[in-house]
Order: structure tokens, then C-alpha cells, then sequence
């Protein structure tokens, strides 16, 4: 068989070689096979590695170096060895087979979810309660995956998720459209957020203040709902811990999650918010149709994790305490 005749001339074509490059020079196995035999130095053994009939192996290379115009190997009756433009054909193609594998494992974690971009917006902090449990939860099963946060009022990140600028959102169920996808998540009662030091006046004696991104229509009707004015209520074009600091100083009150309650600053103190029950209903909101695996990833995380918003409340001032 020719894969032991030393020197072999190569016999082809314009037209052969052409049509071979489209085929055998981007046959994997025939690549794999040409490594084998650089590395086992001749095709008898190499074959006994891969567990094929050694003439298989020599045609199978053969058809390489047809394909490729070159003689990657000195054949003789003792084995075979690359040559020179063998031996720098087959260290690159090492190297790209490496890659490829390397590229293989990649794909399979995208699929997954493991590696790829989240993107979450949020009306509410989430340094806190069963958001920032979720989050890390999610941060620990795909950790390179890279994670986005957006703050926002419920309409701009409902936008972005049509126009598919954010993978989901966390928004109180009444926010969510009837076209996207949701997952309710848990529900937490309001608080009164009042300066430590201030008097417990009853809510609207003071304005209710909000920040820039807050639902303050809804925040307007439950200040009227209990007996306050609808005008008392202004907005800050600030964060919500621009707010809670505007509140510690004793300019006024505000009404927050429960949750908040967990990450603010001492001289903050927080009570129930009196009247009738109307709690936030954390809502996960998302396309069904958008594609991302780490979307994916991340909405079964929160199918399967026990969320519990009454577990990170820390203690409330109620002496006294007038919502």
C-alpha cells in the first residue's frame, strides 16, 4: 500500500485540488488521524490506537495531503515522520483542535445558561430581602455569566423589555401587561418610613416623599386611602436612598417595601402601614419569545427557589406608632 512508500509523489489536479479543499481538508477525523500518526511516528501504530485497519489510515490521510498539495509525512518501512511543512501544518492544526474543543465547551455552557448576559430591571432596591437573595442564588449557579441591573419606574422597564433592551423585570403584578410573561414571586406589606427622631404624626401631616422612579400615583392612593392628600405626596429626582436620607433628616415621610426596611441607615424608623391590606406583589416579567439561555436559566432558578419576604424584616419601632 502507498502509505509505505517513502517519498510518495502526489498526483492532482486545479480542479481536484479545488474540489478536495472543500472535503477532506476540512475532514476532523482526517486531521485527527494525521495527529495520531505524528504522534505513534507511523501508521501501524497509530492504527492500533485508533482501532482501524491500518490501509483505512493511510487512505484517510492520503486524501489529506491530496486535498492539501503537500506531503505532511516521510514514509519507510520503519514508520513514518512529518515533514517540515508537515510538522508546521499539524502543530497549527493541534492548536486549532484545542480551540475547537475549547469552543465546543463554550457553546454547551451558553446553551445552558452558565456563561452570557443577564439583563434585570428593578423598581425596588435589591441590596435586600428576597431580591438580593435571588440574586445571589442566580450569581453562584452561573457565575460567569455577566449581570446587568436597570433601575426604573414599571412603564420604562416594561419598554425595554418589548423592545428587548432588558431580559426581565421585577414590577408589582398590576404593572405587568397581559403580552409578556410572568412569574409572581412573593408579596410584602408597605411600611412608613419616618425620621428616628421626628414625631409620630399620622401619615399626610407631613409630605410622603418618593423617588424619581417609584409608582407615585399608586403611593398617591395610599396615602388617600387613609385619610391623607393626594398633593402631599413629592417627588424626589433622586434614588430611594436619596429618599430614606431626605426622610432621616425629617423633611417628610415615605412609604417603601418592607424589604427596604433591611438595608437602610439607623436613624430611619419603620411601621405598618395602617388601613386595608395592599401589599407589593413582586412580579418576574419577560418576553416569551426572547432567547437567552441565561434568561432561561435564570427564570427556572426562581421556579424552584422558596421565596419568603417576612424572613429579612429587622425590628420595627411600634411604640407609639401611627400609620
Amino acid at each position: 500500500m502507498a502509505s509505505h512508500e517513502p517519498n510518495r509523489p502526489l498526483h492532482r489536479g486545479p480542479s481536484m485540488k479545488r474540489g478536495a479543499e472543500a472535503s477532506a481538508a476540512q475532514d476532523i477525523s482526517a486531521l485527527r488521524s494525521a495527529l495520531m500518526v505524528r504522534e505513534h511516528l507511523g501508521f501501524r501504530r497509530a492504527s492500533e490506537v485508533l482501532g482501524v485497519n491500518p490501509s483505512v489510515l493511510s487512505r484517510r490521510v492520503l486524501a489529506l495531503e491530496d486535498a492539501l498539495g503537500v506531503s505532511l509525512f516521510q514514509r519507510s518501512s520503519g514508520g513514518a515522520r512529518p515533514t517540515g511543512a508537515g510538522e508546521r501544518f499539524l502543530s497549527e492544526v493541534e492548536r486549532a483542535l484545542e480551540l475547537l474543543a475549547k469552543a465546543a465547551v463554550r457553546a454547551g455552557a451558553a446553551g445552558r445558561g452558565e456563561v452570557g448576559r443577564l439583563r434585570l430591571g428593578h423598581v425596588w432596591p435589591v441590596t435586600a430581602g428576597p431580591a438580593e437573595a435571588v440574586l445571589r442564588a442566580y450569581r453562584r449557579s452561573a457565575f460567569d455569566v455577566e449581570l446587568e441591573l436597570r433601575g426604573g419606574s414599571a412603564p420604562e422597564l416594561v419598554a425595554a423589555v418589548l423592545d428587548r433592551e432588558l431580559d426581565a423585570v421585577l414590577i408589582d403584578i398590576e404593572d405587568a401587561p397581559p403580552g409578556l410573561d410572568r412569574l409572581p414571586l412573593w408579596a410584602e406589606p408597605w411600611l412608613v418610613a419616618r425620621s428616628l427622631d421626628g414625631p409620630d404624626e399620622p401619615l399626610g401631616h407631613a409630605p410622603v416623599l418618593c423617588a424619581a422612579g417609584d409608582d407615585w400615583m399608586r403611593i398617591q392612593k395610599l396615602v388617600a386611602d387613609r385619610g391623607g392628600a393626594r398633593a402631599g405626596v413629592r417627588v424626589q429626582m433622586t434614588s430611594h436612598d436619596g429618599v430614606l436620607s431626605l426622610v432621616a433628616a425629617g423633611v417628610g415621610h415615605a412609604i417603601v417595601p418592607q424589604s427596604v426596611a433591611h438595608s437602610t441607615r439607623a436613624s430611619v424608623a419603620f411601621t405598618p402601614l395602617s388601613g386595608p391590606a395592599a401589599p407589593l406583589r413582586l412580579t418576574a416579567v419577560w418576553r416569551n419569545d426572547h432567547d437567552n439561555p441565561a434568561l432561561r436559566r435564570f427564570i427556572s432558578q426562581l421556579r424552584a427557589t422558596p421565596l419568603d419576604a417576612g424572613a429579612v424584616i429587622k425590628p420595627l419601632r411600634t411604640a407609639g406608632g401611627r400609620g
